[in-house]
C-alpha cells in the first residue's frame, strides 16, 4: 500500500480525525473494485490506466504524430445537440 506523509501542523486539521474515516475509505475503496465487472455500473474508470484498447491508443499516437508532422493548426469543430426546456411550457426545442 502507498504511503503518504501529510504535515498537517497548521492545517487545523487532527490527525486522528483523518484516521477515523479510514474504515469508511476503505470499504468505499472495496466496493468500487468489486462493481468494476458489472456493465450496468459506470466504474470502468478505475481500471482505465491499465485496461484500455492498446491498438486503438497507438492508433491515435500514430494520428497524432502525422497531423503534427503535416499542420500547423489542428482546428476541431464538436456538433452538439442541443436540447433545451422551456421554464413556461413542457416543449422541449431542438
Amino acid at each position: 500500500m502507498l504511503e503518504v506523509k501529510l504535515n498537517l501542523e497548521n492545517s487545523g486539521i487532527d490527525m486522528q480525525e483523518i484516521l477515523s474515516y479510514r474504515q469508511e475509505v476503505e470499504n468505499i475503496h472495496k466496493n468500487l473494485h468489486e462493481r468494476v465487472n458489472d456493465e450496468s455500473d459506470f466504474v470502468g474508470w478505475l481500471d482505465l490506466p491499465t485496461h484500455y484498447d492498446k491498438v486503438e491508443f497507438k492508433k491515435i499516437k500514430e494520428a497524432a504524430k502525422r497531423i503534427n508532422e503535416d499542420s500547423d493548426i489542428l482546428l476541431v469543430i464538436r456538433n452538439w445537440w442541443f436540447i433545451s426546456r422551456s421554464k413556461s411550457s413542457n416543449r422541449s426545442s431542438y
